[in-house]
């Protein structure tokens, strides 16, 4: 077993009818230990198919998926469950509890865990997305980036090694994607937790170690987001877009104002622009 490999995908076929189309078609990829990997595609890229295939919630039709060198077979489904924990995109469509601390507080129960421990795992991982005040809450009164702020605590209670965002952030307003974006990030860096996140939302990309594009089943572009980001009109050409900083970098750079490289994140285009205008 490698031990900086968290999740090992070896040339994964799927198709959802026996003569369709291949939705998945010879992919291989890896998520490391402790790195944040987004994944980006257009609507039936096969994105959010790979999310499920990983979590066992579909089987592969061919290839094999590894979790910490457990592969994924139907006697492993559980174990490997265990090991991977999901958020997915609508945040009500996850509430079972009637209050924030009942809610966190499932997933463990259904796990079997003593309840001393239990209490503990539930207050650490509430205080870890700050969200401990709300404990007594009933969700449906939450923010949506407060609801996925739980969602996420109660994936946190469970200690999985990967944390899987299924479009997660893709039905809130801009406050609460940042909200969940920072908290994420936050927690990647300290924990050592591996993040795989599937994803329209381009900053949620700018923010991650590395990026895969899919397109039509495959694996079309793999590399840090600059490299991804780099590759410009053959992304729009894919459906996808470029963030907004890229989009003005390249504005910015055609009209005589020549930067460094086109920014990915807004302060550091904002230090460059401040650092021209100062020499001026």
């Amino acid at each position: 077993m490698d031990n900086n490999k968290v999740v090992t995908v070896k040339n994964l076929k799927y198709r959802y009818t026996p003569d369709g189309e291949w939705t998945l078609n010879d992919v291989t990829f890896q998520v490391n230990k402790g790195e944040w990997l987004a994944i980006v595609g257009h609507n039936g890229s096969g994105k959010s198919t790979l999310a499920k295939i990983i979590n066992g919630l579909l089987m592969p039709e061919e290839g094999s998926v590894f979790v910490e060198g457990k592969e994924l077979k139907e006697e492993s489904i559980w174990d490997i469950r265990k090991r991977v924990g999901m958020v997915f995109q609508n945040p009500d469509n996850q509430f079972v509890g009637t209050t924030v601390r009942d809610d966190v507080a499932f997933g463990l129960e259904n796990n079997g865990i003593p309840r001393e421990i239990m209490m503990k795992r539930i207050q650490e991982s509430l205080e870890k997305v700050r969200m401990s005040e709300f404990m007594n809450h009933e969700p449906h009164h939450l923010s949506g980036g407060q609801k996925q702020r739980v969602a996420i605590a109660g994936v946190l209670a469970l200690e999985p090694s990967l944390m899987i965002l299924d479009e997660a952030t893709s039905m809130l307003d801009p406050q609460g994607r940042k909200e969940v974006i920072e908290t994420v990030r936050s927690l990647q860096k300290v924990g050592q937790m591996s993040v795989l996140s599937i994803t329209h939302d381009l900053e949620e990309v700018t923010q991650a170690d590395r990026v895969i594009v899919m397109n039509q089943g495959q694996v079309f572009a793999e590399g840090t987001p600059e490299d991804i980001f780099e590759l410009g009109d053959k992304l729009v050409s894919l459906g996808l877009d470029l963030p907004f900083t890229v989009k003005l970098s390249q504005l910015l750079n055609k009209k005589g104002v020549h930067l460094s490289k086109s920014h990915l994140k807004q302060q550091e285009l904002v230090m460059e622009l401040c650092k021209l205008y100062s020499k001026m």
